[in-house]
């Protein structure tokens, strides 16, 4: 039987990289290197989602909006930090590996496309994940607005030859049910991800999935 689904673009953090735990401690250095509050692992679930400038903004204390010259400075540290420890305690959701492997082996396409910068996106994917998993992995670069403009997803499936029509679009927040939507996909949502089932659904996600089998069986058709 033919798959459901002949390609399908993953999101990064938090769909199938558990990186929250190295972005909080990289925000919280930062914070501590200037004396600002920090704050719990947990609260960073929701400042991660639209790329490391957005997460630079939410950490920092709401008096240095639009200090551009604090702004440059503190990003520079953050991407310095985050670009040492990204590897510190980050690591695939269990199951992950396995549902990859399961879905190449049915002749499924897959791609990465993240917010996270590209220069730390590329070498997690290669570390975690190898160099065979993903016909392209594409974050952040300045060619494209960040996700969930549609150009960017568009780029991504013209480089694979895909047809929306049969490309799944796979994240863990309201910001990746957009990318799908806004490029013409359709959108599943993983419930273990950073954000939560709540907010998928909110969103609009075509699909709402709770474990890595269930995303196969999904993108399958079983």
């Amino acid at each position: 039987m033919a798959a459901a689904f002949s390609h399908v673009i993953f999101d990064l953090d938090g769909t199938i990289l558990n990186t929250l735990e190295d972005l909080a401690a990289a925000g919280n250095h930062t914070c501590e290197a200037h004396g600002w509050p920090t704050f719990a692992v947990d609260e960073y679930r929701y400042k991660v989602g639209n790329g490391m400038l957005k997460l630079v903004e939410r950490f920092m204390p709401a008096e240095y909006a639009g200090d551009g010259r604090m702004f440059e400075q503190t990003l520079a540290e953050f991407r310095a930090y985050y670009g040492e420890h990204k590897e510190d305690h980050t690591a695939p959701y269990a199951g992950t590996i396995e549902m990859l492997d399961r879905l190449r082996a049915a002749g499924v396409q897959l791609a990465v496309l993240t917010n996270k910068d590209h220069v730390s996106a590329a070498p997690l994917i290669e570390k975690y994940f190898g160099s065979e998993r993903f016909a392209l992995v594409l974050g952040r670069v300045d060619a494209f607005p960040p996700k969930p403009e549609a150009p960017v997803t568009l780029h991504v499936m013209e480089e694979l030859g895909a047809d929306p029509a049969t490309t799944l679009y796979v994240g863990d927040s309201n910001v990746d049910i957009l990318t799908g939507h806004n490029a013409g996909l359709k959108s599943a949502g993983v419930s273990w991800g950073f954000r939560g089932r709540a907010e998928l659904e909110a969103a609009g996600a075509d699909y709402v999935v709770d474990t890595q089998d269930e995303l196969a069986a999904l993108v399958l058709g079983e």
